[in-house]
């Protein structure tokens, strides 16, 4: 069996959302990437396809009067029941005859590359238009290069091209198209920008895990141009097109820029940041009289200081000592996010002035081993601190129960990847130890999970000073000192 063969009998893998899994380089596990296809709709303006489907849904119910009589007889605010008969009523009125045609094709076609003359007789007549275009424009296909999954490690995107083709020394990624218009251009654009730039050729294995799959390289493509192959079903007729790849590169990064700000929160009820920090201090008492720098702290910070100071850089120093922020001669409470923006300042001059490499901070001094994900110098905590009691633990606890499923689910998960790292962070069971670390870790995790989980991997990595590269979040977390942890639950509250 040939490897095309081999790939299109094989089931792709995919999360519950229909996200493709992949084993990220040097990842843990396997996780989801999203579909090109959901990146490359973006941008598109919608508006046609909305009235489309409900002219579909319109046909459909005119179609059916059992549908509309169902519709009548269900509760206007059963959104979910509604929603369920309008799309079986937009399928009554053909909104699925054409994709279903199209997906029938796109399998003919597939065939024939291999095989011009396997294409099924329903479909012989579209099959030999494509090929003579293709023919006539002086393209072939490439053997080899048909259904193949791509994956872009940077944006966490995975899809699956067509075919490749090549004019006897270019290769061009290219896609069939099967729809009544080709509108919607741009999308096509992003679509096939993400595949020609992808980082690897990816091939799922058996294992659900990710362990058997494989990363081959990417085929040398022209990146600034593809080819659309246009053929509606039974037509007997197909046109190609050139297609831009930069305006699609370029589209890809605002499409990129456009999901993440869908992400943020820009309306939020009058005082409900408040109403977070309130939360994550009542499971755990006194957490916001711990976020303060340490005075070891403060004597290594000094140290640098000083330095810069003797090197005659002191000028420098307080043009670019943050804004709002106390000196450390002021004498005056230093909070740990302060300390944070002092040490970029800080660290910044160093590197600009070539001074000595600092020692390490003292607030976050440790004994145990070094992670491989972790670079050189990053240091992990052994100071466990005091116990706290059992009424601590319990409110700990009821915090986490008061949580939606999904979070006390994803919270689980990471106290779980903790004790398979070997740094359990659980209060209570088997290895619990009910430690000020550990609560800690156990707050900020609660903090975390009152927010969009996509933002708990970049406030963990801020804290850290260092990037995940896939690496188990929970894994992650429990390298936390005491400190670390109260900032970071305070970066989540806020």
């Amino acid at each position: 069996m040939s490897l095309i063969a081999d790939l299109i009998a094989m089931p792709t893998r995919r999360d519950r959302w229909g996200r493709y899994l992949v084993l990220p380089p040097n990842g843990a596990k396997a996780k989801g990437y999203t579909r090109a296809t959901t990146i490359a709709k973006t941008l598109d303006d919608g508006g046609g396809l909305l009235d489309w489907g409900k002219r579909m849904t319109a046909i459909g119910l005119a179609k059916r009067p059992d549908l509309l009589a169902l519709v009548a007889s269900t509760d206007v605010e059963n959104r979910r029941e509604l929603n369920a008969l309008c799309e079986r009523a937009a399928e009554a009125g053909g909104s699925t005859v054409r994709r279903d045609q199209g997906i029938a094709l796109h399998a003919a076609l597939e065939q024939s590359w291999l095989d011009p003359e396997s294409a099924q007789a329903l479909f012989i007549d579209d099959v030999r238009a494509v090929h003579a275009a293709l023919k006539a424009a002086g393209l072939t296909f490439v053997e080899g290069l048909a259904e193949r999954i791509v994956v872009n490690d940077r944006y966490e995107v995975a899809g699956t091209f067509d075919l490749v083709l090549t004019d006897g020394t270019t290769q061009f990624i290219a896609d069939v198209k099967t729809g009544a218009t080709l509108m919607g251009a741009l999308g096509f654009a992003v679509q096939l920008a993400i595949y020609a730039n992808a980082d690897n050729l990816y091939t799922q294995g058996a294992s659900a895990d990710g362990f058997d799959d494989v990363r081959d390289h990417m085929p040398v493509l022209d990146k600034s141009r593809g080819v659309i192959l246009h053929v509606q079903p039974n037509s007997g007729h197909c046109d190609l097109h050139w297609i831009d790849l930069e305006v699609g590169a370029a589209a890809l990064e605002l499409a990129m820029a456009v999901r993440a700000m869908r992400k943020a929160k820009p309306l939020s009820p009058v005082g409900s940041s408040q109403v977070a920090v309130e939360r994550v201090l009542k499971a755990f008492p006194g957490a916001h009289e711990v976020t303060l720098v340490s005075e070891a702290w403060r004597m290594w910070m000094r140290g640098r200081i000083i330095a810069l100071i003797e090197a005659k850089h002191q000028a420098e120093v307080a043009i670019n000592w943050p804004d709002n922020v106390p000196t450390l001669k002021s004498g005056k409470h230093i909070s740990v996010t302060d300390g944070v923006r002092i040490a970029e300042v800080i660290s910044m001059l160093e590197k600009q002035y070539e001074m000595p490499f600092p020692d390490a901070n003292p607030d976050a001094i440790s004994t145990l081993a070094l992670p491989e994900w972790m670079p050189t110098g990053q240091v992990l905590p052994v100071d466990e601190g005091d116990k706290i009691s059992q009424d601590e633990v319990k409110r700990i606890n009821l915090a986490v129960k008061s949580f939606a499923p999904d979070a006390i689910k994803w919270i689980a998960q990471c106290i779980k990847e903790a004790a398979e790292a070997g740094l359990p962070i659980n209060l209570t069971g088997k290895g619990g130890r009910a430690t000020q670390r550990r609560a800690a870790i156990c707050v900020a995790l609660c903090a975390l999970a009152d927010n969009p989980v996509d933002l708990a991997v970049p406030l963990l990595e801020f804290e850290l000073g260092t990037h995940l590269n896939g690496r188990p979040f929970g894994a992650a977390i429990a390298h936390l000192t005491i400190a670390q942890a109260q900032s970071l639950t305070t970066a989540a509250s806020a």
